[in-house]
């Protein structure tokens, strides 16, 4: 069975780095006493089955999908993969799971969606949309299911339904209104606030050449409308990379304690350090580097 997330601190890797380098990249995650490495799918490789083999790689963290968009797989599909790597892993899987692009009825499906996972990990038969979701294995204990939120829909959702919530390009002001949203939510459902896991990325530029990489990531972000309103509804400018970094990402290694301080004091359970790189070299060496600084303890 997987360690309790005692440790509020992750990483997450999202750069297509040599399978060795990666593999290696984890070990040291696990080695420097985090408590958790999320894998976002962002077209590097597959998540869950990364995942699976880095299982091997590690015994002690918990292992997270940060996060799979519900369009990438079907529910049965992505009830069988997941109990896969949690068997793997013993039990150390959190599956976080996000709706993908906004369309119209997007959260109802993520709701649907974790309530049949939620029925098959239990050993009985969910479905979504009248097509059955059933987990071909039994486990001993379920997987946390996690849901990404961006507005205040979705943070409630999450304080009603989820185990965890992921939340992206926050000020810890933003992580303090998110977690007032999430126990409103998990009020509703009569559920324990308690209950939910908050974390947050917290993307570090603290290696040469990575805050020309921050300021891409953060004028394509601005460039979203969703992001653009989140920006706005934070004080800052969307059309300002400077503004925006300077507002939700580590840039001072010396600082970076105090800053990741500032969520857990705004109710972060576990801001997640996401490297940020020089564009156009995901180097693991820089990457490494990055983890060490803000490495627990």
């Amino acid at each position: 069975m997987p360690e309790p997330l005692r440790q509020p601190l992750a990483v997450s890797l999202r750069d297509a780095y040599p399978w060795r380098e990666l593999a290696g990249l984890a070990r040291t995650v696990e080695g420097a006493g985090f408590g958790a490495l999320f894998l976002p799918e962002v077209g590097a490789r597959d998540t869950l089955a990364t995942l699976a083999a880095l299982a091997g790689e590690t015994s002690r963290i918990r292992l997270g999908t940060g996060v799979v968009p519900l369009q990438s797989r079907s529910p049965g599909l992505l009830a069988a993969a997941a109990a896969t790597v949690h068997e793997r892993s013993g039990g150390r899987l959190i599956l976080g799971l996000g709706t993908g692009p906004s369309t119209a009825g997007a959260l109802d499906r993520l709701r649907a969606t974790v309530g049949a996972l939620r029925t098959a990990f239990g050993g009985g038969e969910g479905s979504v949309d009248g097509v059955p979701v059933r987990s071909p294995l039994r486990l001993p204990s379920p997987p946390e299911i996690w849901i990404a939120a961006l507005g205040p829909r979705a943070t409630r959702l999450a304080g009603a339904v989820a185990d965890g919530v992921l939340l992206n390009w926050c000020t810890p002001e933003r992580v303090a209104t998110a977690v007032t949203q999430i126990a409103e939510g998990a009020n509703a459902a009569g559920r324990d606030p308690a209950r939910v896991t908050v974390g947050v990325y917290v993307r570090a530029a603290l290696t040469p050449g990575s805050l020309a990489g921050a300021r891409a990531a953060a004028a394509e972000y601005g460039r979203y409308p969703a992001y653009a309103r989140q920006f706005a509804a934070m004080g800052l400018d969307p059309a300002d990379p400077d503004a925006l970094v300077a507002g939700v990402m580590l840039t001072d290694g010396a600082s970076a304690a105090d800053r990741l301080a500032a969520y857990r004091a705004a109710g972060a359970d576990l801001p997640v350090v996401y490297p940020v790189l020089a564009p156009g070299d995901p180097s693991a060496d820089a990457a490494r580097a990055t983890i060490e600084a803000v490495a627990p303890g």
